[in-house]
């Protein structure tokens, strides 16, 4: 099941943050946008195959900034959140 959800802030890195996920495949995205509605940074967490695992690690997380520029890689663990937090 495909789920999303919406979280508005009052931070000033963000105005507006999605946060949709695959709970079968464990893959997500989060998109942050500015009040002018504008993408600011955004996530990818990718689950690999069974088979990729290192020990627990069982994915990566992708941060990207408003432009697309990789800002930063983190590994995604086994039975941990879905590494999108900082």
């Amino acid at each position: 099941m495909i789920r999303t959800k919406r979280i508005e802030s009052t931070s000033d890195a963000f105005a507006v943050r999605v946060d949709t996920w695959d709970d079968e495949t464990g893959e997500a995205t989060r998109v942050e946008y500015d009040e002018a509605g504008r993408a600011v940074r955004r996530a990818v967490v990718l689950r690999f195959p069974r088979e990729r695992w290192d020990d627990d690690v069982v994915g990566e997380a992708v941060w990207y900034d408003g432009h697309d520029r990789v800002l930063r890689r983190t590994p995604v663990l086994l039975g941990r959140s879905l590494a999108l937090d900082d």
